[in-house]
């Protein structure tokens, strides 16, 4: 049977008819997944996204796929007022999350960097001042992102953030001196890098991708493998840094802004809202101030 947060779309996307089994991957309050069979015996996956979830087709569309990175392809999709459906490329039956192998972890290091170099390489010559204006969070946007946290009720004034709003601006413009622009995932979690049969790594889910030069990426994937398996946060960095030949200090102080570029975004996002939509998140809040500490003390020295 259908589920409901499909049945909106029969007319707009046919392939709904052919479907025979729906198995549920995931169900959010903002997003459903699920990997259907057809009647040709295709699988396929179909993700509805709702509210601001619903544009995920058109972070695909203008981001992803002109940067030429590596990402499922897009057979169909349709978006109504406040809600959009993707029939999506079925590119694996394992994530990370389900299968935290080192070797796994190691090489989504590499095609992080991998898919960084290429993306930077691609995006000012062919992405449209109009994409690259929209979709690019600047150091102002992450500014404003801070002052935003330190007017909540919930971290209002926080001693923390106050002294990372001291020492940022420096650090922003360092960043945006030695790294290009190039795209963020933003959710570089093990849950959304599948395995593929050549055990390369494609990440998947898109939805939260930018632009931007911060490496903030590098640090949700050192954090899942330190809890995941049996590697360390400096095994995932020379797994990347071997891909780039950065210098290793240097790469450890873009993680660390990079990191805090990532906090700001997800904290604003769930003081603002999304403890409302995960339920148990809000106690997700005090162990991100720590990092968020623990970085500001890295960089502020």
């Amino acid at each position: 049977m259908i589920p409901t947060c499909f049945s909106a779309y029969y007319s707009f996307i046919p392939l709904l008819d052919e479907v025979r089994q729906w198995t549920l991957l995931r169900k959010w309050a903002l997003s459903e997944v699920y990997r259907v069979r057809l009647a040709t015996g295709e699988s396929r996956i179909m993700k509805w996204g709702g509210k601001e979830m619903s544009g995920e087709a058109s972070l695909y569309q203008q981001l992803v796929h002109p940067l030429q990175i590596k990402a499922p392809t897009i057979f169909q999709y349709a978006q109504l007022e406040d809600s959009g459906v993707m029939v999506m490329e079925d590119a694996g039956d394992h994530n990370l999350e389900e299968q935290p192998l080192p070797a796994y972890f190691l090489e989504a290091a590499r095609e992080l960097a991998t898919l960084r170099l290429k993306a930077a390489s691609h995006a000012e010559r062919v992405l449209s001042d109009e994409v690259l204006a929209t979709h690019t969070v600047s150091k102002e946007d992450f500014l404003c992102l801070l002052e935003d946290l330190l007017r909540s009720d919930r971290l209002a004034n926080s001693e923390c953030l106050l002294k990372l709003r001291e020492v940022l601006p420096h650090h922003f413009d360092r960043l945006a001196r030695s790294v290009p622009i190039t795209i963020v995932h933003h959710d570089y979690f093990a849950k959304n890098l599948l395995i593929q049969k050549d055990d390369t790594i494609m990440p998947i889910d898109w939805s939260n991708s930018y632009l931007s030069p911060h490496l903030g990426d590098l640090y949700c994937l050192m954090k899942e493998a330190e809890g995941l398996s049996s590697l360390s946060g400096k095994d995932i960095l020379l797994a990347y840094q071997e891909a780039t030949d950065i210098d290793s200090g240097e790469l450890k102080w873009q993680v660390s802004i990079g990191g805090l570029c990532w906090l700001i975004k997800t904290l604003k996002w769930l003081v603002y809202g999304g403890t409302e939509i995960i339920p148990g998140s809000d106690s997700w809040i005090p162990g991100l101030m720590n990092d968020v500490g623990r970085l500001t003390e890295e960089v502020y020295g």
